[in-house]
Order: structure tokens, then sequence, then C-alpha cells
């Protein structure tokens, strides 16, 4: 019973077996199905679903293994499958990031500069200016220097830029999507820009082909040309475009130009301190420069030394080792010659017509002269007490056929690049008298015509002499050598203010007449058209147009211009009338105001000059061929001193004169001048009277000189040329 029953109990535990065997169908008796109720089709169809289900719940560990088996058979090879489904993905992917590049391409990459030629591609001309013995004076534009091989340059050189700039340059395509993430990140937890995302190869698409502008289009562009570069040149040499592109400040566009700024050196010389300031200086050029802030310059390099170590590029004891003494000096780069390199490039723009390329403009400039004048400078004004730092200084050095030897338009370029010598209209002073005796000379006076040196009242204008004081009747020499106001006063009323005028136009001073106080210089010049001026007086009446420039080529050698000496100078004074003017002008230096302007060798002459309550004080003349104007005042027109108490032309002037043209003229022969006879006169007496008497005597005119010199010598001039040439 209780096995049969334990098998019945197990024979109807397994019902659901898939392994029982069939039993034979029961035959349902008459009764039975009496007893049992017929079911519709929907009936039955919800028991068949209901057994089905119970069954499913019920169905034992085996069945359900059999079921995956099936399962499994039915859905074939799964790694298949997953390698397909995988392989859709990445499909679809790409083709939305190839449509999302081409898209990108289509609005961002209209319009992008050609990368094929990188070695030549600047934004500004470059412009190298050389002195009259080849020696560079200046470099405007972009000084690039000379192009470098990043291959050839010792590790420690390029692992400062390398640590600092772009760690991973060998190793992205020219976009680190990693800095950049970095970099954001840095950014926002600072609230401000401390750290860029830009690659070395955006750097140097930024540098030389996009514009600074900070915008989502121009990111694009930076990104897309870096990409382009990368396809294109080897990194080797987009470090080597790099560095030859990147900006050092004080104008040094490039590792060679700023290694020769910044250190005399060549890159290839550098040590690991010199390479750690010049790696530093990227980050922001004007302030870290060594001349700049020289403790800012040290702070910084050090910062770039703790990458090198941090990068392996130098060890922690090499990086201690580094001494920054003697950091860097640009004071010989920045000489007193830069006012000349400025002035030359703008003359090469107006004969051009512009600068659109690479130049080399070669000078007049006479650069030991101009080094020596300036250092003379700094000896004077350290010894005179009215000479304060807010007094600025000028100065002008031209030969005779107008050729410029110096230029000097200020004390010091760094602090003020303003060209005083061809920039600054002050007023002359006295250095404009010399224009009304040599009016007088032409009009008949001698240097021994007697003039009243007494006090003139002019409407309501009264004039005074310097300390008030007053000499009476004396040679017209004499009123010129002290510098007697009331004197050419009354001399230029007497020969007449619109003959005044009119000479100093002939001799390149475009004046008008301002009314009785021309004579005291109140019209205003700059040094250089001054100096112009003066250049018939010594170059024997012959009119000269200043130049700076002798030739300018272009990159290749090309020849642009070359400067050509007019060979039919025009004549604006006698050169009978000027041997008594320059008995005049040598005796200003001699026995006059000019005693301090005497040149060692040559014979001097010249003019001092001081305007209203000292503002401005000159000294103007000329020696052995060439014309020196020298000039003192300040920017804002205040009076430098008081009284008895201020500068003049007489003094600091006088004495810059005689120190700049003693530079000028070293190795010059000493030039003899043409000796003046005092003639006796058969009116001379009627000339003392009418002097007494302020009457005018008269006198024979002798005019303004012929055209040119050609005309008198071919004959052609007419009979006013007689007289002029023996």
């Amino acid at each position: 019973m209780a096995n049969g029953s334990g098998r019945k109990g197990g024979t109807s535990s397994r019902k659901t077996s898939s392994t029982r065997r069939r039993q034979p169908a029961r035959r349902r008796t008459p009764a039975a199905r009496k007893k049992s109720p017929k079911l519709s089709t929907k009936s039955r169809a919800k028991k068949t679903t209901a057994s089905s289900s119970a069954r499913r719940k019920t169905s034992s560990p085996a069945r359900r293994r059999t079921a995956a088996r099936k399962k499994a058979g039915s859905a074939g090879f799964p790694l298949f499958r997953q390698t397909g489904r995988f392989f859709l993905r990445a499909t679809t992917a790409a083709f939305f990031l190839l449509a999302a590049g081409l898209v990108t391409l289509l609005i961002y990459g209209r319009g992008l500069p050609p990368v094929g030629d990188l070695a030549s591609a600047r934004k500004e001309p470059r412009v190298e200016i050389h002195a009259a013995n080849g020696e560079v004076i200046g470099i405007r534009g972009q000084d690039r220097g000379q192009p470098i091989d990043a291959a050839d340059l010792p590790p420690h050189v390029v692992g400062a830029f390398l640590a600092t700039e772009d760690r991973n340059f060998y190793h992205h395509v020219g976009v680190n999507p990693v800095a950049i993430i970095r970099a954001l990140m840095v950014n926002v937890k600072a609230g401000d820009v401390e750290q860029g995302g830009s690659t070395i190869t955006q750097q140097l698409v930024k540098n030389l082909l996009l514009t600074p502008e900070q915008s989502l289009h121009r990111k694009v562009q930076e990104m897309l040309l870096a990409l382009k570069i990368e396809a294109m040149y080897s990194k080797d040499e987009i470090l080597s475009f790099y560095l030859n592109a990147v900006y050092f400040g004080n104008g040094a566009y490039g590792l060679e130009a700023a290694s020769r700024r910044y250190f005399d050196k060549r890159p290839e010389e550098l040590s690991v301190g010199e390479a750690a300031v010049l790696a530093g200086l990227l980050k922001a050029p004007s302030r870290f420069a060594p001349t700049a802030d020289e403790n800012k310059a040290i702070s910084r390099a050090k910062v770039v030394l703790a990458a090198m170590v941090d990068a392996g590029v130098i060890t922690h004891a090499e990086a201690k080792a580094v001494s920054f003494t003697r950091l860097a000096d640009i004071a010989e780069t920045d000489h007193a010659a830069a006012y000349a390199a400025d002035y030359a490039l703008a003359e090469a723009a107006r004969i051009l017509g512009g600068v659109e390329q690479d130049l080399l403009i070669e000078t007049t400039i006479d650069l030991p002269a101009t080094r020596s004048s300036a250092t003379a400078r700094e000896v004077i004004a350290a010894k005179d007490d009215l000479y304060t730092p807010e007094v600025q200084a000028a100065a002008i050095v031209l030969d005779e056929n107008g050729a410029i030897h110096v230029l000097i338009g200020g004390n010091d370029y760094r602090q003020s690049s303003f060209n005083r010598a061809v920039q600054a209209k002050r007023q002359p002073g006295s250095a404009f008298k010399p224009f009304i005796y040599l009016t007088a000379l032409e009009e008949g006076f001698r240097p021994e015509d007697m003039i009243n040196d007494k006090r003139i009242e002019i409407g309501d204008w009264a004039p005074k002499n310097y300390k008030d004081t007053y000499a009476g009747m004396v040679p017209l020499s004499e009123a010129m050598a002290r510098s007697l106001n009331a004197a050419a006063i009354r001399l230029q009323e007497e020969v007449g203010r619109e003959n005044v005028v009119e000479i100093a136009n002939r001799l390149g001073l475009k004046i008008d007449d301002p009314g009785p106080s021309l004579a005291l210089g109140t019209v205003e010049v700059t040094p250089l058209e001054l100096a112009t001026a003066y250049l018939p007086l010594s170059g024997g009446g012959v009119v000269a147009e200043p130049f700076i420039i002798t030739r300018i080529s272009a990159a290749d050698g090309t020849e642009l211009y070359h400067h050509e000496i007019e060979r039919a100078p025009r004549l604006a004074v006698s050169p009978d009338v000027l041997v008594p003017f320059d008995h005049m002008m040598r005796e200003v230096v001699t026995n006059g105001s000019g005693r301090r302007a005497k040149i060692a060798g040559h014979y001097a002459a010249g003019k001092t000059g001081t305007s209203q309550s000292s503002r401005d004080a000159w000294f103007a003349g000329y020696a052995s061929g060439l014309v020196g104007v020298v000039w003192l005042g300040r920017d804002d027109d205040r009076p430098m001193g008081s009284g008895h108490r201020a500068m003049s032309g007489s003094h600091a002037p006088a004495e810059w004169w005689s120190s700049v043209m003693t530079a000028s003229l070293d190795g010059v022969p000493a030039r003899e001048p043409t000796p003046y006879a005092p003639e006796p006169r058969s009116d001379k007496l009627l000339s003392h009277l009418a002097a007494i008497l302020g009457v005018r005597a008269p006198r024979e005119r002798q005019g303004p000189p012929p055209a040119n010199i050609e005309d008198i010598i071919s004959g052609e001039a007419g009979p006013d040329a007689s007289g002029y040439f023996e």
C-alpha cells in the first residue's frame, strides 16, 4: 500500500514530466459523460490556455534547459549578431560625424588661408635699416630674425618651450581634446582664463594665419587649419615654424631675433636659464620682458624651470644651478639712432608709396658720431642743473649735399619715440637773426657798418635786450655776435620785413610775416627745417634737399630706389654775399655768444638762439662742410629756469653742438674760410649819420642770385649774374 501509494503519488507529481510514458486514454462511461457538462468552443479555448499556463509554471529545470537550447538554436550564432549590431552602430555614428564634419567645413572652411608656405606667412613686412657703415640701426615691422631649425637646437632650448606650451606636441594631431577639457575645468574653477588649451600647432595658426579675434568661428577655423598643417608638415617643421613666428616682446619675432635682442647670442648658444627666460616671455611678452621688469622675468623663468624638471627635460640639481645674473641688456639696441631709423622708414614709405614687402634700407647715418653725440648729451645733462629730466633734446647734422649724418630726436627712445628733430615745431629765437643780417648784406650793408642798439618801440610793442642793457652804436658784426635784440629789430625794419621773409623762403624756411617780432624768431620751425635753411650758408649759397636714404632693396636684392644727387643745384644766395656773412658768423663763435661752440682744428660759424622765457634753447651753425643744429626744451613748452638762472643757447646747447660737430667731423679735413677784408667806403660817414638819425642811406642793392649755377656758366642768367663768380 505504501509503495503503491508512493508510486501513485510519484506518478501524480510527474504528470507534467516530459519523460513520462503516454497512458492509454480512458473511456468515459455514459454516466460520466452525462454528468460532465458540455463546454462551448470558447470555454474550451480558455481551458486549454489555462492548462498550458499551468504547465509552464510547473515545468521542471530540465524542461527549462530544453527550452533554452531550442531558443539558442533558433537564434543562430550570437557573436556574429553582436558584431553586426556594433558595426551598424559604428557606421551610423561615423556617418553622422562625417556629415557634421562636412557641414562644419562648409560653414567654417570657406576662405581659410593657405598653409602651403608657412615659412613666408607674415602679417607685416620686415624692414631692416642700416647705417652708412652697414651696421643695423633698427628693424621695423616684424623682426623675425633669421629662420632656425628646431632639430639644430639643444634639447634644453626645445624642452623649455615644450614643457610650458605643449608637452604632448609629438603625440597629438594638432588639436588636443584632453588639454582643452582640462583648461576649461581650470578656468571655470578659477573664474578666469588661467590656462589655455591650444596646442603649438594652433598657436602657430593664430600667429601666422588668423586674426586674434576671440570667437567660435575663429576657434573652429584655427582647429581646421591645425589639422591641415599636421597632415602636411612634420612635427619638427611645425615646431620650427612656431619658434620662428612667436612674439618675444621689444619688437622681436622669432627665437633668433629674441636671442639676439636680449642676450646677443645665437639660439644654439642659449644657456638653460636664458632659454627659460625666453620661454617664459610667451605668456606675456610686455610684462615678463627682462627689460621691463627683471624681477618678474626671473620669477616667470623659475616657473619654466620647474615645468622643465617636471617634464624630465632637466634635473632638479640642474635647475637649482641656474644663475640669472646679467639677465639681459638691450640698451645698445635702443641707441639714439632709433629716431633716425623711424625717419628712414617714414621716408621709404613716402618714396615707395607704402611698405608692402620686406625691405633693406641703407642710410646716410654716421653711427659712431650719433653714439658719441648721445653720450655727450648725457654728460652735459649730468653737470648742468638747468638740464632737468623734463628737458628734451634734439640734434641734426647734414652735409652740403643734404645727407643726414646725425639725427637724434630725444633723450631716450625707450621712454619717448616722438622725433623732435623732425616733428617738433618750436621758436628759433635769435637763431633766426642770421637771415636778417644776410638780407642786410644783400641790400648793400657791410659787417663794419654801424647800427644803433638802443631802446625801440613799435606801436605798443617795446622789446628789450638780454638783461635790459644796450650797446649804442655798434658794427653789424658786433650786433650779431652779441645777439643784440634792439639792433636786430631796427635793422630788420630798415631792410624791410618782406625782404627778410623772402630770403628765408628762398633758403627753405616756409614762413609768413608775423610782424616786428620776426627779428626775435617768433615763427615756428623744426630743427630739420632750420638746418636745411642753414645749408646754403655753408655750401656757397646752393640749396640742397635733406635726405637720409641712399638705397632701398627688396628681400631678394632687387634695387627699388637709389638716391641721385641733384646735378643742377639751385643757387639761393650769392657767394659774394656769403664771404662777409661767414665772417660775421665766425665772430659769434670767436668773440660772441657762441664761444662754447668752438671746435678744435676747425673754423666754426654759428648762432645761439633762446626763445621767450627760455622755452627753447638752440645753437645752429656749420664747420668744414657740415651743418648742425641742436635744440633743448620741454615738451610741455614750459620755461627752463627763470631770470638770470635760465637756460640759454650760449650754454648747454653751444657746448653740446661743439661735441656733436666734433664727432661728426672726425676724419674730415678742415676747411679754410675765405678771408674778409673791410674795404674803405665813400659812404661810410653817410652810413653812420643815417644810423644815428634813423634814416636809411642809399645803398647799391646786390639782389638775389640767378636761378642756378648752370645759367651762370652758360651766360643765360643775364647781366644781373655779373660779379657772382670770379
